[in-house]
């Protein structure tokens, strides 16, 4: 209820809410009606007596013929992002999978490693259910995006 509130005054663009942010999507021909959803839901902000992390928001530009616009929240432009992790899934402007599938297996063979000098002296039967339990699902998790 209380992140809905917020978002009341947004209404030009999309947005999508999660536990700890929220995220506004636009074309860039509404490159005005994003800047005005900005400056609404700063006020709206401003009203709560909150107050938006600006280092921590960004933009994320898609598109060869993108003009790629500034925005500003608080009167502060906002920094253009080159790459972003958004549920898990790393994005990149080329929208090349090389950081994501870097990120899953660096994770991967921490958790082997683990795994192998943890479970040394184990038999096979609790080897492979602790590989089932701990690495595939690094493995198997937005496997559909590589």
């Amino acid at each position: 209820m209380y992140i809905d509130t917020c978002i009341n005054p947004i209404s030009q663009t999309d947005f999508s809410l999660f536990a700890n942010g929220t995220k506004l999507l636009g074309e860039v021909s509404a490159s005005s009606k994003i800047q005005n959803d900005l400056d609404a839901l700063t006020e709206k902000l401003e009203e709560w007596q909150l107050s938006p992390n600006v280092a921590e928001c960004s933009v994320f530009h898609f598109g060869r013929q993108n003009p790629k616009y500034s925005y500003k929240l608080k009167g502060i432009n906002l920094t253009k992002s080159t790459c972003e992790k958004d549920l898990g899934v790393i994005l990149s402007l080329d929208l090349k999978p090389e950081k994501h599938t870097g990120l899953v297996v660096g994770k991967t063979s921490n958790v082997l490693w683990l795994l192998i000098h943890s479970l040394r002296y184990r038999d096979i039967h609790s080897k492979i259910s602790a590989y089932t339990s701990y690495a595939s699902p690094q493995l198997e998790y937005t496997t559909v995006i590589w």
